[in-house]
This record gives structure tokens, sequence and C-alpha cells, in this order.
């Protein structure tokens, strides 16, 4: 029962102490000058997404001139590359087609990095192809990045309107304020390759992937970690509704435990001893909670204790997820957040555990 208290007394001050670090975070003041960006969109088998994700960038409400687009092309089975060079001479946007042309070097990270080779311009922008953003998310990364910015991490929202889609909402709020938190706190835990911004020069200073290159993931988390550590106090938080990049939720289970897996399957593969240690504390909170709902059952512990424990980790996880789900335009936080609360401690354990033991599936190809 100490046991319980403890872990239940530090969830509770770490959400609360999230919560306020959140509201701390401040928002990007607009400018007059503009800086040229090069976005890149790694695309494998994106057919259904691409003509979206360019028609946006097209969209843009930022100079042409100033921008350019490179699609690059991980070894498409379908018709990607063909929609790519329709569009690239219809849309008023320069748009590059980069293909992989080496088998031995396929995959996410160097498809990013033969892109990062081809780039005209400094700054760099990744996103991926099923997302989609507002006209200002150009502009929003322009506000955010001056002379001493070396990487920006922008924040991504979960869309979706079944209440599978809800729960998948309130989840991601979470994490990703987590992740924007830390990276304020100079202490890096996460963030998304689907709205980032970095600087040419400072992925070559870091050696680029080349440290994790055949890691299926982790291409923006790991480059975080590098810049943070080698350029201190030169990474922000976008904190900006105009940066928001949204991408759909899933619509199975299947699909979803196979994202969280490759998600969590990276942990093993991280050498910051901080996020390694944030991580076992995690598992073991959540293990010691469901030790402790299950041991209520057999009336180990009072139901009046363990309703107090839920109570209170429920309200200072929502003091924290309430606000972020609602600056990502996310629906109601409450009832998603609850449901969650009591299905999480096994989603926790079975992805911890299934990170080690289990394989995915990434973009037709499956890792282990």
């Amino acid at each position: 029962m100490i046991l319980i208290a403890a872990f239940t007394i530090l969830h509770v001050l770490f959400y609360l102490r999230l919560a306020y670090s959140w509201r701390q975070i401040p928002s990007a003041a607009s400018k007059d000058s503009l800086t040229p960006f090069s976005v890149i969109i790694p695309v494998r088998n994106e057919e259904v997404n691409v003509g979206r994700i360019l028609e946006r960038l097209a969209a843009q409400d930022y100079p042409s001139k100033l921008f350019e687009v490179i699609v690059v092309d991980d070894f498409s089975e379908d018709q990607t590359a063909t929609i790519v060079n329709r569009l690239k001479d219809t849309l008023e946007v320069n748009i590059r087609l980069v293909q992989l042309l080496d088998e031995n070097t396929q995959g996410k990270k160097h498809a990013l990095t033969a892109a990062i080779k081809a780039a005209q311009h400094e700054i760099i922008l990744t996103t991926d192809a099923d997302c989609w953003f507002g006209e200002k998310w150009i502009k929003s990364y322009n506000d955010a990045f001056e002379e001493t910015t070396n990487m920006v991490a922008g924040p991504v929202a979960i869309q979706g309107v079944k209440f599978f889609a809800r729960l998948q909402q309130v989840e991601f709020a979470g994490l990703m304020g987590f992740g924007a938190v830390t990276i304020s706190k100079e202490n890096p835990s996460m963030c998304s390759g689907a709205n980032l911004g970095f600087r040419k020069k400072a992925f070559e200073a870091v050696g680029g992937y080349e440290n994790n290159l055949f890691t299926p993931s982790g291409d923006d988390e790991f480059l975080l970690f590098n810049i943070m550590r080698e350029f201190p106090n030169s990474t922000e938080f976008l904190k900006s509704e105009k940066a928001i990049v949204n991408t759909s939720a899933h619509k199975k289970m299947s699909s979803f435990i196979n994202q969280r897996t490759r998600w969590t399957s990276k942990w093993k593969y991280n050498k910051n001893w901080r996020v390694r240690l944030s991580a076992i504390l995690f598992f073991l909170d959540y293990l010691i909670f469901f030790g402790a709902l299950i041991g209520s059952f057999f009336e180990l512990f009072e139901y009046d204790v363990i309703i107090i424990i839920v109570a209170l980790r429920f309200f200072s996880m929502f003091a924290f997820v309430a606000p972020i789900n609602k600056f990502l335009k996310g629906k109601n936080t409450f009832l998603p957040l609850l449901i969650f609360q009591i299905i999480y401690p096994l989603h926790v354990l079975f992805m911890g555990m299934n990170s080690i033991f289990g394989s995915y599936t990434w973009k037709g190809r499956k890792y282990r």
C-alpha cells in the first residue's frame, strides 16, 4: 500500500507539473521578414494521399518562390510517382520528385537523407503524405525560426468522429503535450516527423541519422536528441494553432496496435538514460496501479481507497490533457479520457511487452 501511495503521489505531481509547464510555453510572435524553406515529404505507396498534401502546400499563404517541395519516393509499388509527376506540372509550386534507386538504402531515414542532400534551402520542414494543415503552416515556421534556432517541433492532432478516434485524440494529446513540455525544459522526450523543422547545417553537424540509419523508426526523436545535445538552447516547440498538422485516427484496432508497437519499439535503441528511466518508471507506475485494481477485487485493499486513487490520477491527468486537446481542436475530453484511464494500464503493459517481443508492419515491410 505504501508503494501504491508513493507512485500515486508521484503520478499526480507529475501531471500537475506538466499542466503548469504547458501553460508556460510561449507562442511565437509574427514577424515581417520571410525565410526560404525546403519542405520534404517521404512517401511509399501513398497514391491515395499524396495529391492532397501537395494541393495543401500549393495553397499556402506564403510566396511560392520562397519554398520548394521535395517528394522522395521510397520504392513505391503503386502510382505515387506518377501522380507527383502529373501534379508538379499543374500546381503553382516548385515540386521535385527524388527517387531512391539502391535497394540497399531503403526506408524513411534513407529517403529523408537523400532529400536533405538535394534541398536548396537551409531550413528543412518535414511532414507526411497522410497529413493535412492550414494555409498558415509554413508562415508559422517562419515566425518560429530565429538566427539562433536550429530545430522547431510542431503540434500534431489526431482527427476522427467515432469514439475510438476520440480515445486516440486524448491519448495523443497527452503524448504531444509531454513532448512539448520536455523540449521547452531542455530535457527532450519525443517529437513527430509529421511536423518538424531544422537547419540543414545542424543535421549535418550531428551526422544526420548515421548512428541509427537502419533502425526503422525514430527519425524524428533521435535527431531531436542529437541536435539538442550538440546545440543547447536552440530548439523550441511551436505552440501555434496555425502550425497544427492533422492526421486521421486509425479505424481498426489492429492498425492502431501496429503503429504503437512501431513507436514503442524504438525505445530499446534510445541511448538517452533519462528517456529510458522515464519509460521504466512509466511502465512501473501503471503496473503497480493495475496491481492495485486487481487487488481490490480480491479485497486486498479497501474499495474507497482505490476509488480515491483512481480519482486523483484521473483529475491530475485531465488538468494536463484537457487544455492541450482543446488547443488541438479535439472534442470533449472528459468521457474519452475517463474511459482511456480505465483501459490505459492494460494498454501500457501490453505495448511495453509487445515492443520487446512483438513485430510490426510499416509501409509493406515487416520489422522485429
